[in-house]
């Protein structure tokens, strides 16, 4: 459950990063928003799920 969610994390930021590069979605204002809740969202998915796992190895 942890990694998968770390993957979904991963998975939206890259997604992210494909739309501000390769589409012209960036260019509207909800396209904007929409990049950065991807990345943003993204970012504290991976990250909190590491940090849970280690959570869950140590106890």
């Amino acid at each position: 459950m942890v990694t998968a969610l770390f993957w979904l994390g991963i998975l939206m930021m890259a997604t992210a990063g494909g739309l501000l590069m390769f589409t012209d979605v960036a260019q509207q204002v909800s396209g904007m928003v929409l990049i950065a809740s991807l990345i943003g969202i993204g970012f504290v998915l991976s990250a909190a799920t590491k940090i849970l796992l280690l959570m869950k190895r140590t106890s």
